[in-house]
């Protein structure tokens, strides 16, 4: 075999190695004999949570000097199922750690393969999992930081990871945006990173940016002086921002607010700054966001209708929060406690959820999530008439409504994009074909014309 065709081939069985590595569901990290991050899966990326290009060349030596890798990288013992907490993850993992040696038996490196489905059977063990996370979160964060937290009950090792960083990042004053569907918590995510951080003693202002008009939104932000626009208070009016001056804003549904506010928005978040409407006086206020949204932000960029400029300032550390269906070992936490609750609340005693209960509560789909679970909880409390909740107490089918909901879902839309591929049709007709005009006809920014060109496949 010649010297080429050698190298050839330990290619090809390297790029298949590769291969396979990035295609099992068992995270995989490798570290050098330094101890450097040299690689790891797509499945290690995902459960951390962080892109591999933020992990490779970090130096456990430095940063995690206990990690088990580095024990093995010494001892050159290799360790097999071997359960820890693992820092970085923040949950307990079984695995195996084995030493990369040279022909002359040096260590030059450590593999550490985790096992998945080792992880997700430890999970199940529910009361064990409690009382682990309970000790292990006395001993990383101070009982203000508990407090804060204490309104997010989950055992699931996703959630716990985003307890994690939003605890580590409440210290700062670093720009959170909250991504996830709809009920699943944002809002208690946004309050508890307030309360752990040093404004906690300062307001926290909330604005669902869906729910007011777009022309009052911009005068609830930034405020208004005497005679700014018709009905406006003659005394003017103090802004969202002016309120929250010290403490945190939270802008909810931030996807949904106009790019005329979001230039003003963008504005505060590089110069610190904001003017009331109907005047030009520049007033400093200082103000944390935490932003939320349940839509996709990247992909309303591209359409011209979310400014990128904006994003990357409010999107310094994104937290994303996994669906209630996808935690399906908290719904009977969440059941007991909201059941504790309502319980407590209309003075019913001895009220239980019966297996069945259970069952049928894990078997929903829950596309209201935690609110939505909340919500059928406290119906079953009120017009349970025995001590025990059954299936047939807890109203999921009304709720649910899957074939209906997403039939007019999948209408509407499809309306929606057949009417706008029309009339950006007609402008173009109207307009001989002269882009320039046809944007101006349809009252909208070049870059959002243009990416409705190519979404259509108008040519």
């Amino acid at each position: 075999m010649t010297l080429n065709s050698n190298k050839k081939t330990m290619k090809l069985f390297k790029d298949s190695f590769l291969s396979i590595l990035e295609s099992i569901n068992d995270p995989v990290i490798v570290i050098d004999k330094k101890g450097m991050v040299i690689y790891v899966n797509k499945a290690y990326e995902y459960q951390i949570g962080i892109s591999r290009e933020n992990i490779l060349q970090r130096n456990l030596t430095e940063r995690c000097p206990e990690d088990k890798l580095l024990t093995v990288l010494k001892t050159g013992l290799q360790v097999e199922g071997d359960e820890y907490y693992d820092k970085t993850l923040g949950y307990n993992i079984v695995a195996h750690f084995i030493p990369l040696k040279n022909e002359n038996e040096e260590v030059k490196g450590v593999a550490g393969v985790g096992n998945a489905s080792t992880i997700n059977r430890i999970n199940k063990h529910l009361r064990a999992l409690v009382v682990r996370n309970e000790a292990e979160t006395k001993q990383q964060v101070n009982k203000k930081e508990l407090r804060a937290f204490k309104r997010i009950i989950s055992n699931d090792p996703k959630m716990l990871h985003c307890i994690n960083i939003a605890d580590r990042v409440a210290k700062t004053d670093a720009s959170v945006i909250l991504r996830g569907e709809t009920g699943c918590g944002k809002e208690l995510f946004a309050e508890a990173i307030h309360k752990a951080s040093n404004r906690a003693a300062n307001p926290f202002v909330v604005v669902n940016c869906s729910t007011i008009p777009e022309n009052l939104l911009e005068s609830e932000l930034f405020g208004y002086t005497s005679g700014a626009f018709t009905g406006a208070s003659s005394r003017g009016k103090k802004g969202k921002f002016e309120k929250a001056h010290g403490g945190t804003l939270f802008l909810d549904e931030i996807g949904d607010i106009s790019l005329s506010t979001q230039v003003k928005l963008l504005r505060f978040a590089q110069e610190k700054y904001i003017e009331r409407l109907g005047e030009t006086k520049k007033i400093p206020v200082n103000v944390r966001i935490i932003s939320a949204t349940h839509r996709n932000l990247e992909q309303l960029i591209q359409q011209g209708e979310f400014r990128a400029d904006l994003f990357y300032r409010l999107n310094v550390v994104p937290i994303y929060i996994p669906p209630l269906r996808e935690n399906i070992a908290d719904i009977p936490l969440l059941s007991y406690y909201f059941l504790n609750y309502y319980t407590k609340k209309y003075k019913k005693s001895n009220l239980t959820l019966s297996p069945d209960a259970v069952k049928y509560l894990q078997d929903h789909s829950w596309p209201g999530n935690v609110r939505e679970l909340k919500n059928v909880i406290e119906q079953a409390v009120i017009l349970c008439r025995t001590n025990e909740i059954a299936p047939s107490d807890l109203q999921l089918k009304i709720l649910n409504a899957p074939l209906h909901e997403s039939f007019h879902t999948l209408c509407l839309k499809t309306e929606i994009e057949k009417l706008e591929k029309t009339f950006i049709l007609e402008a173009l007709d109207k307009a001989q074909n002269n882009k320039s005009k046809a944007i101006n006809y349809l009252n909208i920014s070049r870059s959002a014309f243009y990416a409705k060109l190519k979404k259509y496949n108008i040519s």
